[in-house]
């Protein structure tokens, strides 16, 4: 079923496998006087960028696709695999201890690690703020998602000297989107357009014209509910 999905909707390969910064491509390796040429922070940086491109069309695909069970089935392929990379390279980062402070890493093993979580992180967040709705329908079927996330994002945007400026601005709008008590009172998704803003406006609900009671004693502290 896994390999069906992604043949009849080739761009989802890379949304769930994250391109390798250590390859035989042009853009990754080259070579002085035969020797290989080591990747840097300042080189990355810039393949980051390119990458963040990438991460757009894959979303303007996303939101192309008409089916709704598709493109449920796709996202919920994706979110899985992503909160999976963060994990696992999560623990790989921080076996290694490695920070934005500590520099970065020379070992290929923990630059591809350093890599698929920054990467994702942002990809993350692409996925949350531009489909909202059915994103958040997809993680609560899944634990812990949101504590893995909000760590995610906090330990990424600290690489200041890698991530762009428009990357940094998205985390700090996914942060106020999945942790209410970052949120501001003016927050508002810039994203939330199209469809998704229709159906959030058709769902919402419509305010009852209150009923003449008798007064008496009343039940207040209703429950809090979370996204």
């Amino acid at each position: 079923m896994r390999i069906a999905w992604l043949r009849c909707f080739p761009c989802v390969a890379a949304i769930v496998i994250i391109a390798n910064v250590v390859d035989s491509s042009a853009d990754t390796e080259g070579s002085i006087d035969g020797k290989s040429l080591q990747i840097t922070e300042k080189i990355y940086s810039n393949i980051f960028v390119r990458k963040r491109e990438e991460h757009k069309l894959l979303v303007k695909h996303l939101l192309a696709t008409d089916d709704y069970s598709k493109r449920y089935e796709l996202l919920k392929l994706a979110l899985k695999e992503i909160l999976k990379i963060l994990q696992e390279d999560g623990d790989k980062l921080r076996q290694h201890t490695i920070t934005a402070e500590s520099g970065f890493p020379k070992d290929t093993d923990q630059v591809e690690a350093l890599a698929r979580f920054l990467e994702n992180t942002c990809f993350f967040g692409e996925l949350i703020l531009h489909l909202p709705d059915i994103s958040y329908r997809i993680l609560k079927t899944l634990d812990d998602w949101r504590k893995l996330a909000i760590e995610s994002l906090l330990f990424t945007r600290t690489f200041v000297n890698i991530l762009d400026q428009k990357s940094l601005e998205l985390l700090g709008l996914l942060e106020q989107e999945i942790d209410e008590s970052k949120r501001s009172d003016s927050y508002v998704n810039p994203y939330r357009t199209g469809e998704e803003a229709s159906n959030s406006l058709k769902t919402k609900p419509t305010k009852k014209k209150k009923a003449n009671l008798k007064k008496g004693p009343q039940l207040s502290g209703a429950p809090k509910t979370e996204l």
